[in-house]
């Protein structure tokens, strides 16, 4: 799975990834599909956010960051994110994330038949055989 393809299932099949609806859970998952890409997926997003949300240099984390524009006592007093406002937080973080992939040069998956078509070349030009 690449950063597009991680954008459409957030979109399109959250609940299939995630165990529940929690901002928390969205950008646990997010940070570790990175992790587990040595960083590589978000390379640069941290600035890109902190340029996005008008604080550039800010030593706060993106997930931070962007919780901060809706609830702004998450970075003031590291409140919990109201449950309330988890399903419309995560929203923006897939449509950040999406922002990201555009600007880094990618491009958005709209229908799950593109995911099978890059998966196919990827083992074609790996030499794996398909699916595996």
């Amino acid at each position: 799975m690449d950063l597009p393809e991680l954008c459409f299932h957030l979109r399109h099949r959250r609940r299939m990834y995630l165990p529940d609806d929690r901002y928390a859970s969205a950008v646990a998952f997010v940070v570790g599909f990175d992790q587990a890409h040595d960083g590589v997926p978000l390379a640069g997003f941290q600035e890109y956010v902190a340029a996005r949300v008008g604080m550039t240099g800010s030593p706060l984390v993106w997930s931070y960051l962007l919780a901060g524009e809706l609830v702004p006592d998450v970075v003031v007093a590291g409140d919990r994110v109201p449950a309330e406002l988890d399903v419309p937080l995560t929203d923006r973080l897939v449509e950040v994330l999406e922002a990201f992939v555009v600007i880094s040069g990618g491009e958005l998956i709209s229908d799950v038949s593109e995911i099978r078509a890059r998966r196919a070349e990827r083992d074609r030009r790996s030499g794996r055989a398909p699916g595996s």
